[in-house]
C-alpha cells in the first residue's frame, strides 16, 4: 500500500502545522480515540521527525498533502525496512498465519501465551506452530486480521468500502447534461447527502456491535447515537468520464460511507456549485433573514435587468474573490484580477440548458421560472448516483476491531492481554491526504512499544 500511495509517491502524513482538532475532523471513525495518542503518545510532529531523523526529506504540498522529496514511495519503503533490520526484527517472507489462538490468560512462561498456526511455501512440512509472549495484528483491511481477532474474542464493526468516486452513468452518458465535461473542476462545492430512514436502519443492522454474552447467552447492542438528516461535506469538484470525483466527493464517500452502503451506492446527491459566492453575499448583506437559496434567486433575477441583452450561457455572473492564480477564462461578465466566476463556462453552460433555458436567450427575454430553475441547479443540483467508483488504487475501508475493546495508550487488547491491534485492522478510517497513514504510524509505533514493554515485563517475572 505504501507502494502505490499517492500516485507512487508515498503521501506519507498529512501537514503537521495545522491544529490538531482540524487534523482530527478528517478521521470519519476514531476521531475521539486518537485526540489522546496525537495530543501525548504519538503526535503528527514525532512522526515528522521519525522520518525527518532518519534521512527523508518531505516537502508539504498546497493541498495539506506531505512526500518525501524524491517524489517515489520506495524511499519510505527503504526507511522502514533498514530501521526494522537496524533493530534487529526478524522479516520472514513466502509465510501465512493461518490462526491464533490463545494457550495462557497470563505470563506463559517459556510456552509463550500465543500459538500461532503457520504455513510456509519454503518449509517441507505443510504448517508449523510457533508460541510468542505477544502478538501486534497489523493486518490492515486483510479479512484474516478480522478473522484472527474475531476468534480471540474481539467485536468486529463490519467492514465497508470508504473513499470511493461517485458514478453518475445517466449525467455523463450520450445525452446526459454533464456528457463531454470530464476535466471540468470547481475550485469549492457543497455535497449534501439526505440520510434516509433506508440508510438509517441497514447501517444500523451492519454497524452496531453485537457480541454473545458468555453467562446469559443473550445478545447485546450497544447504544444507538441520533442519527444526522444530512451529511454535509465541502472541496474541490471534479467531473470526469464516470461521474464526479476530487476532494469533496471522496470526503463525503469517507465520512456517509454506511448510508451509501445501504441503499448498494444508488442515491441522490445534491450539489451546491457556489457555496463561496453565497456566503460573501451573506456577510455583504447582513443578516437580512433572507435565505441562501433567496439570495441566489433575487441576484440572479436582478441580471434580467441588468443585462437584459447578454446571453445567459455566456458565463456565470457569480463571482468571488480571487484569492490565488487562476487561468480560467473571463466568462464575459466584469472578471478583474481581483474576482473570478466561480462555476467555469462549460458547466455553467450545461446548467443552463439543464435548466431549460435555451443556449441563445437572453436574460432579457428569461421568465421567472426559468432563472429558479437555474438558481435551483445552482444551489442543489440533484446528482443521481448509479453505482460507486474506485479511486485511484487506493483501498479504505469503514469498520474492523472496536475500538471500545483497544487501549488506546498502548494499543493493547482489553479482551486478550499480550495481544496488540494497530493500523487499518482498527475501526478508524480517514479521509485521503495522507490521515490513514499517519493514523498507522502512531498506532504501529504505540503497539509496537508497547508489545516489547509487555514481553520485558514478562521476562522480569
Amino acid at each position: 500500500k505504501v507502494r502505490i500511495s499517492g500516485g507512487g509517491r508515498c503521501n506519507v502524513m498529512h501537514d503537521k502545522t495545522k491544529p490538531l482538532p482540524q487534523i482530527l475532523s478528517s478521521y470519519p471513525r476514531g476521531h475521539k480515540e486518537l485526540r489522546g495518542l496525537y495530543t501525548k503518545r504519538f503526535t503528527p510532529d514525532d512522526a515528522y521527525d521519525w522520518f525527518t531523523s532518519r534521512g527523508v526529506q518531505l516537502k508539504t504540498e498546497s493541498d495539506g498533502r506531505m512526500f518525501p522529496t524524491t517524489d517515489n514511495s520506495q524511499t519510505i519503503i527503504d526507511t522502514i525496512t533498514n530501521a526494522a533490520l537496524r533493530a534487529g526484527v526478524e522479516i520472514r517472507t513466502k509465510e501465512k498465519v493461518n490462526s491464533v489462538h490463545l494457550i495462557g490468560e497470563s505470563g506463559g512462561g517459556e510456552n509463550g501465551r500465543f500459538l500461532v498456526n503457520i504455513s510456509s511455501k519454503t518449509q517441507q512440512q505443510s504448517a508449523m506452530e510457533e508460541r510468542f509472549d505477544a502478538i501486534i495484528l497489523a493486518t490492515g483491511s486483510f479479512p484474516l486480521g478480522h478473522e484472527i481477532a474475531r476468534s480471540l474474542g474481539h467485536t468486529i464493526v463490519k467492514p465497508v468500502p470508504s473513499l470511493f468516486t461517485f458514478d453518475a452513468k445517466e449525467l455523463v452518458n450520450d445525452g446526459g447534461s454533464f456528457n463531454g465535461l470530464a476535466g471540468v473542476s470547481v475550485p469549492l462545492a457543497r455535497m449534501t447527502l439526505k440520510v434516509t430512514d433506508e440508510m438509517t436502519s441497514s447501517a444500523d443492522a451492519s454497524s452496531d456491535s453485537v457480541k454473545e454474552e458468555p453467562t446469559t447467552g443473550k445478545n447485546t447492542k450497544k447504544k444507538r447515537r441520533k442519527k444526522a438528516t444530512t451529511i454535509i461535506q465541502e472541496g474541490p469538484l471534479l467531473i470526469t468520464h464516470h461521474g464526479v470525483s476530487g476532494p469533496a466527493t471522496l470526503r463525503l464517500s469517507a465520512f456517509a460511507a454506511r448510508e451509501f452502503h445501504a441503499v448498494n451506492y444508488c442515491s441522490t446527491v445534491n450539489i451546491h456549485f457556489c457555496p463561496q459566492w453565497e456566503e460573501e453575499q451573506k456577510k455583504l448583506n447582513g443578516d437580512s433573514g433572507t435565505s441562501g437559496e433567496g439570495i441566489l434567486m433575487d441576484y440572479l433575477w436582478e441580471m434580467t435587468r441588468k443585462l437584459p441583452k447578454r446571453q445567459i450561457c455566456t458565463g456565470s455572473p457569480l463571482l468571488v474573490k480571487n484569492t490565488g492564480d487562476d487561468d480560467r477564462a473571463s466568462t464575459g461578465s466584469s472578471t478583474t484580477p481581483n474576482n473570478m466566476p466561480t462555476i467555469p463556462k462549460r458547466l455553467w453552460s450545461a446548467l443552463v440548458q439543464h435548466s431549460g433555458i435555451p443556449p441563445n436567450m437572453t436574460w432579457g427575454d428569461a421568465s421567472k421560472s426559468m432563472i429558479r430553475s437555474l438558481s435551483n441547479n445552482i444551489s442543489s443540483f440533484p446528482l443521481t448516483v448509479t453505482s460507486k467508483g474506485v479511486f485511484k488504487e487506493e483501498f479504505v475501508t469503514a469498520g474492523g476491531v472496536a475500538l471500545k475493546e483497544v487501549q488506546m495508550t498502548n494499543m493493547e487488547s482489553k479482551v486478550v492481554p499480550g495481544l496488540f491491534i494497530c493500523g487499518e485492522v482498527l475501526d478508524v478510517d480517514g479521509v485521503t491526504g495522507g490521515f490513514n497513514f499517519m493514523g498507522c504510524w502512531a498506532t504501529g509505533f504505540i503497539a509496537g512499544e508497547g508489545a516489547a514493554l509487555a514481553c520485558c515485563s514478562e521476562l522480569e517475572v
